[in-house]
């Protein structure tokens, strides 16, 4: 098949094109800038030749985008927790979605593949994040944003559109070129500091080429709507810590700060920001997810599928030796 990729410049997109071309399918990409396809997708060894110029947002370059392609991957969002971005996120993500997603099913496209977030189903009371659970997502911009896409997306769903949506958690991994993902900024400020602060925190923390191959596994026409979790393993910081130490020889810790404590300094730190912008992994949305995040079921997805969670101690010393190619650490 022909298959767009939309956020194919990005950490999840490009590798999501890498596993749609290894499984025999032909990517074309929608871009906003076709120079950033250098050090992203076609460091991947992609071809990126077959590309369009344009913006999701812009339903005209969308639909050019789309004309002629059997399917899509819909990668392309604002992500962030900095409260600054809130209304690009809410306008961006939920425009992008109609022109992208709607359009897709206007023209017939099958498969659609949606990529959201644990975020949009993020419920701290829940022990097991599943699929089926109603959309609810964190007060957060990026929280309300990936809820407000949820509701379209599944109302497509419910309107027979052949959509599947993915929902991955922390996502890490060897870089796309010089494209690392959100996630990375936790890795690299853990190595950094040393140690990791909280109690009961945790990383639900999957590799992008478990999502990859997740959505490459999804490119065939004639399903019905479906949807799954991508979390990956659920790992306690006491866990993270042994695992960073033995990857980097460093020696890291856990520092006992209470878990409310840290929410709390995430609100501080946004209240701070408003007034004196810096750049910083630490935010209240940030800290819901790191101390308040539940396991998810991804059995689904390794039993249908076909995804095979490699150890997290793999994926982690991936990321670090990219981070360090990177100059990052």
């Amino acid at each position: 098949m022909l298959v767009l990729v939309t956020g194919g410049t990005g950490f999840i997109g490009a590798w999501s094109a890498k596993a749609a071309a290894d499984a025999g399918h032909r990517v074309r990409f929608l871009v906003r800038d076709p120079a950033r396809l250098v050090t992203s997708a076609a460091a991947l060894g992609l071809d990126t030749s077959d590309h369009v110029v344009g913006d999701i947002t812009d339903a005209e370059s969308v639909r050019r985008a789309l004309d002629g392609c059997d399917a899509v991957i819909h990668a392309a969002a604002v992500v962030a927790v900095d409260p600054r971005r809130a209304d690009e996120m809410l306008q961006t993500n939920l425009a992008g979605a109609r022109n992208v997603l709607g359009t897709a099913v206007e023209m017939g496209l099958d498969p659609i593949v949606y990529v959201s977030s644990i975020a949009a189903l993020f419920q701290p009371g829940v022990g097991v994040l599943t699929p089926e659970l109603p959309v609810c997502g964190p007060p957060d911009a990026y929280g309300r944003s990936k809820a407000r896409v949820e509701h379209y997306a599944r109302n497509l769903q419910a309107g027979g559109a052949p959509l599947a949506i993915t929902y991955p958690g922390m996502v890490v991994g060897p870089p796309a070129g010089n494209q690392f993902g959100e996630a990375a900024q936790g890795v690299e400020a853990a190595v950094r500091l040393r140690f990791l602060p909280g109690r009961s925190a945790a990383w639900t923390m999957v590799d992008v080429r478990e999502v990859a191959s997740a959505h490459a596994a999804l490119l065939e026409p004639g399903h019905r709507a479906r949807r799954y979790m991508l979390g990956g393993p659920r790992v306690p910081i006491a866990g993270i810590s042994d695992m960073l130490g033995a990857i980097t020889g460093k020696r890291m810790g856990v520092l006992p700060v209470p878990d409310t404590a840290l929410r709390l300094v995430g609100r501080l730190v946004d209240a701070v920001d408003r007034f004196i912008p810096f750049d910083s992994p630490v935010s209240e949305a940030a800290m819901e997810y790191y101390t308040r995040m539940p396991d998810t079921d991804d059995g689904p997805s390794e039993r249908e599928l076909g995804v095979k969670y490699r150890d997290s101690a793999e994926t982690l010393a991936d990321t670090v030796a990219g981070l360090k190619d990177a100059g990052r650490l």
